[in-house]
């Protein structure tokens, strides 16, 4: 019988084709390994879960095997089936890692399905590691240079959240988007500044001027760079999309704010700007300004960013031009004057009509080549990566 696709990539395709072997382990955090399976497989990927006899009492091996769609290692079978399992595999994630798992591995003990396959896929395949477990425990020296011991074989750990005198197992998404980035280099050499959402500009201590920009586009590529291994920025104005928990943000507000983290702007390699700026600012007026007449106010062109990035930076630039209701020709055209304009590398321009919640259209210039870009806006963020000058 074919197996269902209804996980299979549904988020993206970047696990396609990827084996992952999921250890889990008998900490009360083993009932989100249901989750994390739908997770792994939203990305594409077949994962093959091992237990070991602790994990069976807390999630029963037959909703690992319903989730994964695969057969369940729960005993030691002898290392010829665990050596096959890591040469056919191509990640071992072990979540969640318990203290005593942890010091085992550590130690080169070897009595359980999971520390079997540990023993066998170290320097082999990558690993990752996701604790979790009473906080005395994640703080105990042993267990603190049991875990620096394996850093030093290569062992990627995800911290836990510390709440409630408890290390909790990371949350779903922010261990996929280390599996993936285990799995991808493709931008492991570079840092990637992205500055997306919409600023404001107050005309009273109340009442602002802004537009429409969810940040979709921003924080989709600054999802995408952090896949792909990108050393990864992200500063954000007003959004309306969620940020995945992975994804480390600084907040501005009007242009003002923006320009004063210039300095940490400045040590990316490559500034991608999506966000839709302010165009015109307006004197703020003190208080709340109320009257049941008509109110008059006077805007004042703001300055423009890409123009103050530009003179104070060097790196590659990444600018996006938003127009509505024009010819591609037209589109084109004008951005092309503004990549000119502000000697920005590359140019995004779309016409607003083409651009909606999850789809957008566009097109990538820059200096001899135009690239046409359609789909999720997911994919599109990884096209626009991928085309970087």
């Amino acid at each position: 019988m074919p197996k269902k696709k209804l996980e299979f990539d549904s988020k993206s395709s970047l696990l396609r084709d990827k084996k992952i072997i999921l250890g889990v382990t008998g900490s009360i955090s083993a009932v989100e390994s249901v989750k994390l399976i739908h997770e792994l497989r939203r990305h594409g990927a077949e994962v093959f879960p091992v237990v070991t006899d602790s994990a069976k009492k807390i999630i029963h091996p037959s909703s690992l095997e319903y989730a994964s769609e695969n057969k369940v290692v729960e005993e030691l079978t002898g290392a010829i089936e665990h050596v096959k399992l890591v040469e056919d595999c191509d990640l071992f994630l072990v979540a969640p890692a318990t203290a005593n798992t942890i010091s085992k591995m550590a130690n080169g003990i070897d009595d359980s399905p999971v520390t079997s396959v540990f023993s066998n896929a170290l320097e082999k395949i990558p690993v990752v590691v996701v604790p979790a477990m009473h906080i005395n425990m994640y703080t105990n020296p042993i267990i603190v240079k049991n875990i620096e011991t394996l850093k030093s074989y290569g062992v990627t750990f995800i911290d836990p959240q510390i709440e409630e005198l408890k290390a909790k197992i990371a949350d779903c998404e922010s261990i996929t988007a280390e599996v993936i980035r285990a799995l991808h280099n493709e931008l492991s050499d570079r840092r990637i500044c992205i500055i997306g959402g919409s600023s404001y500009e107050n005309i009273d201590d109340v009442r602002v001027i802004t537009n429409n920009s969810t940040g979709e586009t921003a924080r989709d590529i600054a999802m995408m760079a952090y896949y792909l291994g990108a050393d990864v920025g992200l500063f954000l104005g007003n959004t309306r999309v969620n940020i995945p928990p992975f994804l480390k943000f600084e907040r501005f507000t009007n242009l003002s704010s923006l320009v004063s983290k210039m300095n940490s702007i400045k040590r990316y390699d490559t500034v991608i700007v999506p966000a839709a700026l302010s165009d015109f600012t307006a004197d703020k007026r003190k208080g709340k300004v109320s009257t049941d007449k008509s109110l008059s106010l006077t805007l004042k062109p703001a300055p423009k960013f890409l123009k103050l990035l530009r003179e104070n930076y060097k790196g590659k630039i990444v600018g996006f031009k938003a127009e509505y209701g024009i010819s591609r020709k037209e589109l084109v055209s004008r951005a092309k004057k503004r990549m000119a304009e502000y000697s920005l590398d590359m140019i995004v321009a779309n016409d607003l009509r083409d651009v909606k919640p999850g789809f957008t259209k566009a097109i990538a210039i820059k200096r001899g080549a135009e690239t046409e870009l359609e789909g999720e806006k997911i994919g599109v963020a990884k096209r626009i990566l991928e085309l970087l000058p």
